[in-house]
């Protein structure tokens, strides 16, 4: 995409609203158990002092617990903490529950993860008076239809950047309005790294360009921000900044993975084995769904007591088949040390979109029938009615910053 000076102007409509829900896993615990409502709680993958908080209510947020604060850490600061095991599948069917509440006020136009949206405004829903009054009636819609501790905190702005900025700089409950004339004067006091996008590594490339604050960040210059990033990236930041509305850039899918946290008992080789395998048959039912084949596995294993990550992988003809992609994960399992894992994965790579696949002359015909009469027995009649191989267990999907999960994984 070509960026040029003219694309840096300033816009003069209010064109995004993006919502934002608040302590979205919390409040789902909250709005199904009322024992929870108005109690500090912490969801976390199990329970377990070893593990950490993946959410906090805000009345625990009040105690300075935050999402990856440690369960131990955690009980320190609030004594009355609760805890509750995470439900993904819950989670997701709030999801839904709550995009249907929004859709009866205005269309979604880009679900940005499980837990915030983004909606295009019409001409008519610009002017910031009727701005303000759609995002309540959104506000409003959801505590009505799928429950009162489901608040959320809406930003409205020019493009989609400035719409997530202001949605972050009112919590919880807010509604927040990044006026176009009232810009950069409503956003300098924050940090940079209050922008989406801005983490630490790039935070810090920032301040050795001598640009520490927010202040610097708006009066820089265009070319300066491309030299920043390292190429056309910084063009389009400096140009969402100043309020262009740019369209959102698609990447191609490059993996599908899936990994998954081990509880205390089961961090031993043999015992991570069958999980091991679950999460290898998860990833090759997505690849098949989503129409791929893949020609790379790679295994991750993250050690106890901070030993590091041991990684293997391998390379082969492209398949979607289960069976031949466990042929080649266990033998990569099987080589890995005889250490404690913390953590396992396995990622597909180097994916081939199904209509482009060429098969191998020479390989012998896969029982494609078989495969999908097994995934299609799994979805009717629940996930590990048929299982690849013995000792396979029961673990929950896990729900990504970068997608929500289909109902099927679960």
């Amino acid at each position: 995409m070509n960026i040029c000076a003219t694309d840096t102007l300033p816009q003069t409509s209010l064109r995004w609203l993006v919502l934002d829900l608040n302590s979205f896993f919390a409040s789902c615990e909250q709005q199904e158990d009322p024992r929870l409502r108005g109690q500090p709680l912490a969801v976390v993958p199990m329970l377990a002092d070893t593990t950490c908080a993946i959410a906090a209510s805000y009345e625990a947020k009040a105690f300075g617990i935050k999402t990856g604060t440690g369960v131990g850490e955690a009980k320190r600061l609030c004594p009355a903490l609760r805890l509750v095991v995470a439900r993904p599948k819950l989670y997701v069917e709030y999801h839904h529950r709550i995009l249907e509440a929004i859709e009866t006020c205005v269309p979604v136009e880009d679900v940005m993860s499980v837990d915030e949206v983004a909606c295009r405004l019409d001409p008519l829903q610009q002017q910031p008076e009727t701005a303000r009054a759609l995002a309540q009636s959104i506000k409003n819609a959801v505590r009505a239809q799928v429950g009162p501790c489901l608040t959320s905190s809406v930003g409205i702005a020019a493009n989609r950047l400035l719409a997530k900025l202001a949605s972050d700089m009112q919590k919880p409950d807010g509604l927040t309005i990044l006026h176009p004339e009232a810009m950069p004067a409503a956003i300098l006091h924050l940090k940079i790294e209050d922008i989406c996008g801005i983490g630490r590594n790039m935070a810090e490339r920032l301040r050795q360009a001598g640009i520490a604050d927010m202040p610097a960040l708006w009066a820089a210059d265009a070319q300066s921000l491309r030299r920043v990033w390292g190429g056309v990236v910084g063009l389009r930041f400096h140009a969402l900044l100043h309020g262009a509305d740019l369209p959102s850039i698609t990447h191609p899918r490059r993996s599908i993975g899936h990994q998954h946290v081990l509880p205390p008992e089961d961090r031993r080789m043999d015992r991570a084995a069958p999980v091991i395998r679950q999460l290898l048959a998860r990833a090759a039912e997505r690849l098949r769904r989503e129409g791929f084949y893949c020609r790379r596995l790679m295994l991750d294993i993250k050690w106890t007591q901070h030993l590091g990550h041991h990684v293997a992988e391998r390379r082969f003809h492209e398949t979607q088949d289960t069976g031949e992609l466990l042929k080649i994960l266990m033998p990569l399992w099987n080589a890995a040390p005889s250490l404690r894992p913390l953590r396992v994965g396995v990622v597909l790579a180097d994916l081939t979109p199904q209509a482009a696949h060429q098969p191998d002359l020479f390989d012998r015909p896969k029982p494609v029938a078989l495969v999908s009469a097994v995934d299609k027995l799994n979805n009717k009649f629940g996930r590990g009615t048929i299982a690849y191989g013995v000792g396979q267990r029961s673990i929950t999907s896990k729900i990504a910053f970068s997608r929500v999960p289909e109902m099927e994984e679960f």
